[in-house]
């Protein structure tokens, strides 16, 4: 076993300060939940002015608020029943949607859609290696999300200007 011992003081200093800057920068990488902007991916689509104002206002507000979101959907066996609680208890949600599922069930995206519920994207495979493979994967996966949505729900171009990165702990904003 080797014990490392430091004489010079100021080197101790320097080593513990570095380590604590290290060990902080992990620590808030962990936590940090801040707001992404990225280019808008869709190339003919346009940005809503009033998603703008919304999002400020959300940022803004002190008001205290709780936001209803659903990942991976839709799905044959959850998304129908949930589409009921919801009209039931006439609260908007938004919905993260899988491109390869959105295909499948477009009926379900088109009711959420004219329920008014909010459709964003979250991947055209929900799988990471082909999600973060690289840039034209990542690009890849989202507009294909989007194409997919724009013909269940009938809207040409149509871009969320929302991403939410399948297993991560944050969302990006697509302008």
């Amino acid at each position: 076993m080797k014990v490392l011992f430091i004489k010079n003081r100021n080197f101790l200093y320097l080593f513990c300060f570095s380590f604590f800057v290290l060990f902080l920068s992990f620590f808030i990488s962990l936590i940090n939940f801040s707001t992404s902007f990225a280019t808008e991916l869709s190339k003919n689509s346009f940005f809503n002015i009033n998603v703008t104002d919304t999002l400020d206002d959300i940022a803004k507000s002190s008001e205290k608020r709780a936001y209803l979101t659903f990942d991976d959907g839709p799905t044959i066996k959850a998304t129908g029943k949930i589409l009921d609680i919801l009209k039931e208890e006439n609260v908007k949600a938004t919905f993260f949607v899988v491109g390869k599922h959105v295909k499948e069930y477009p009926e379900l995206v088109k009711r959420e859609y004219e329920e008014g519920h909010y459709i964003a994207n979250h991947g055209y495979n929900h799988n990471n290696k082909l999600l973060y493979k690289d840039m034209e994967s990542f690009r890849n996966e989202v507009v294909s999300t989007d194409l997919e949505i724009s013909k269940a729900i009938g809207i040409d171009n149509y871009c969320s200007h929302i991403f939410r990165f399948p297993n991560r702990l944050y969302v990006t904003y697509l302008f």
